[in-house]
């Protein structure tokens, strides 16, 4: 793509969108769509609309709900590309409230005009509305800690360029949540030059491949694509009815066209990770290159740390005691808090004492690194703590085999090894 067409489309995409906030109607389709369109205010329920304006409502202009797919925290800081009138950031702002703040980022002035708007009338303080480009995001690395986005990326002719950013404001461990179109196969090359098509969010949607290939590229890991919608003759008909003969190149059929790309075009989850820590370039500094990640495990109330209580023995915890003994004798940073001996470390961090408010002590065992939570009610396989940790290979003395038990012996060899005394557990 020149950088003339590439001018021109940005130019197309904005006037589109500040049309759209100057009408406060809806977009990427036609107004007349139904509550089961692909595109719109549709995606949101009747509990979320009742929270906002009504104006923030009818501009949405996306392809799905990215707060529901971000598993927002109290305290989170959130940033969405692409914030049009604010109906993502002012939900975001409510689940991450009183301590978490939500950003909006969009390159129209007046759908931040919009978006302010929205924000006063629905009195929602812990949100910033931020004018620029999502190819350029105007905050400072490893500052956010969760990014959505709502059918905004296809809008951009510089993709590779958004993930970057993305991962580079994101901090170690943040996350990646966003709803877009995706494409199962290219589009023709007359149709990705249909401006209409373009700013309708159809000609720059990426191929599947493509966008996984992007964000691991960029650095993400756990990439994942699922998609929400897929666009069958009666969506593709409702979209073509906002489209004009000129807008279509003079050799297209319309019919022919619709018959061609049924099932092609859908609406999907992207989810992805920033790892927490970095596997390519130079340390800054020594400690930098020395330091490991910080690993809490927050268990319920248990009597020792294998489990040997009674006659039976929790596999699954003496393997855990065998790992973390291992890793922590490599020098790893991990620490293992029990709610019945350990009350203090629960209180003490945000994190935990917020979900052990909504889901209770029924809802750990929880894991957090760095101060992240990045896994609740399972324990961490094997794998998973190598990969905490930053060791990125097992090793071959970490227990691989189930406890063998030696008859009459066993359950006072763990229970000394265990801190567990020789008639039970304390």
């Amino acid at each position: 793509m020149t950088t003339h067409e590439a001018d021109k489309i940005r130019s197309a995409v904005q006037e589109r969108y500040a049309e759209a906030a100057r009408n406060v109607s809806s977009c990427c389709g036609p107004a007349a769509y139904t509550d089961a369109a692909p595109f719109g205010q549709s995606q949101y329920d009747d509990a979320a609309r009742d929270l906002l304006p009504q104006e923030a409502i009818t501009a949405s202009l996306g392809c799905g709900n990215p707060t529901l797919l971000a598993a927002l925290q109290p305290g989170d800081v959130v940033l969405d590309l692409g914030s049009g009138g604010g109906i993502d950031v002012l939900l975001s702002a409510r689940r991450v409230a009183p301590d978490g703040k939500a950003y909006g980022l969009d390159m129209t002035p007046e759908m931040l005009v919009l978006a302010n708007a929205n924000k006063a009338k629905a009195g929602v303080e812990n949100v910033e509305f931020l004018l620029g480009s999502i190819e350029d995001i105007p905050l400072p690395d490893d500052s956010v800690d969760v990014i959505i986005s709502n059918c905004v990326v296809n809008l951009s002719v510089d993709k590779a360029q958004v993930f970057r950013e993305a991962f580079r404001v994101l901090r170690p461990g943040g996350r990646l949540a966003i709803s877009d179109v995706i494409l199962s196969r290219p589009l023709s090359p007359d149709l990705t030059q249909v401006m209409a098509l373009w700013t309708g969010c159809i000609a720059g949607a990426l191929v599947e491949a493509d966008a996984v290939a992007l964000m691991q590229a960029a650095g993400f890991e756990r990439v994942d694509i699922e998609p929400t919608n897929v666009f069958g003759r009666r969506e593709l008909e409702g979209l073509a009815a906002g489209l004009r003969p000129p807008d279509l190149p003079a050799s297209a059929d319309l019919d022919t066209l619709i018959a061609d790309f049924d099932g092609v075009i859908r609406n999907a989850s992207l989810r992805a990770t920033k790892p927490l820590m970095q596997r390519t370039g130079s340390p800054t500094t020594e400690s930098e290159e020395t330091r490991m990640p910080s690993v809490h495990v927050y268990e319920p109330a248990l009597c020792c740390n294998t489990g040997v209580c009674g006659e039976d023995v929790d596999q699954r915890l003496v393997e855990l005691t065998a790992d973390l003994n291992h890793l922590t004798a490599q020098g790893a940073d991990i620490a293992r808090h029990n709610l019945a001996n350990d009350p203090l470390a629960f209180a003490s961090q945000d994190a935990v004492r917020s979900f052990l408010e909504v889901a209770g002590s029924e809802g750990l065992p929880l894991t957090t690194v760095d101060g992240v939570t990045v896994l609740t009610g399972a324990y961490p396989t094997r794998d998973q703590l190598l990969r905490y940790t930053g060791l990125t290979a097992p090793t071959p003395t970490l227990m691989q085999t189930p406890v063998a038990v030696p008859a009459g012996a066993t359950e006072l060899a763990l229970a000394e090894d265990s801190g567990c005394g020789p008639t039970g557990c304390c």
